[in-house]
């Protein structure tokens, strides 16, 4: 008795790897179109939602200085005097940045005025600028602190560059001041210049100063109780002395 033979069909020549491929990555589907909608729109932020900072200006016909008394973002968008008798900016509120934004807060030359900036808060930060020809200090604090000088400088004022009790000082020249040039009595500072001051960098028990230059002050660096560290700076050609009463490694004094 013979048998029906068994006919075998061929799949189609690719099939099974379009089968295997279904499997693994499921039916096609059609890519949306590529072209948007319409042009975008108004998001309705103002200036003040996208970068919350408040401009500054100097209005000479009103007898006060800037003063700053609430906590926020500031900058200067000009260059501002100072009245007489008065500092240029007054800072009385804490957790304050102030950009100086490029922009330079100078004295008076015409009257007596007083520090170029007064910062009587805490949790302060002062960045991008020059603070020059105060009859007081550049930069004076007279209460606790902490106090950030970031790029700062404070040139030609008749008491001290900048001296606040706890100060953290990053960039800036510090130069042609009647007084010290820059420190604290708890002070971290690095990357500044300070030349021909009495005091050049000042700094008090606990404090240390980094990577800065110090030339033809009376004192280069100068620390109280013999408790600060300079490392990595140079000093030099400074008339009493170079380094007085710190500790120094890795520098030239």
């Amino acid at each position: 008795m013979i048998k029906n033979p068994v006919r075998t069909i061929q799949p189609p020549a690719g099939a099974a790897l379009l089968c295997i491929a279904c499997l693994l990555f499921g039916t096609p589907v059609a890519a949306g179109p590529l072209e948007p909608p319409g042009p975008p729109g108004p998001t309705f932020k103002t200036l003040g939602d996208i970068e919350p900072r408040r401009a500054l200006r100097f209005d000479p016909d009103v007898i006060q200085p800037l003063v700053i008394d609430l906590p926020g973002s500031y900058y200067l968008a000009e260059d501002v005097v100072a009245l007489e008798g008065q500092p240029a900016i007054r800072i009385t509120a804490s957790y304050v940045t102030l950009d100086l934004n490029g922009f330079t807060v100078s004295g008076n030359l015409e009257v007596f005025d007083g520090d170029g900036i007064r910062i009587e808060g805490a949790h302060v930060t002062v960045r991008n600028g020059t603070v020059r020809n105060a009859d007081g200090d550049g930069i004076n604090c007279p209460n606790n602190g902490p106090i950030a000088l970031i790029d700062v400088n404070a040139v030609n004022n008749a008491g001290s560059g900048a001296f606040c009790e706890a100060i953290r000082v990053s960039g800036g020249e510090f130069s042609y001041n009647g007084n010290i040039g820059v420190g604290g009595a708890t002070a971290l500072i690095a990357d500044v210049r300070a030349v021909e001051n009495v005091i050049g960098v000042y700094l008090g028990p606990g404090s240390a100063a980094s990577r800065s230059l110090s030339h033809y002050n009376t004192f280069g660096f100068r620390c109280l109780s013999s408790e600060g560290l300079v490392t990595q700076s140079i000093a030099r050609s400074n008339s009493s002395a170079n380094n007085f009463g710190c500790d120094a490694y890795d520098s030239r004094m």
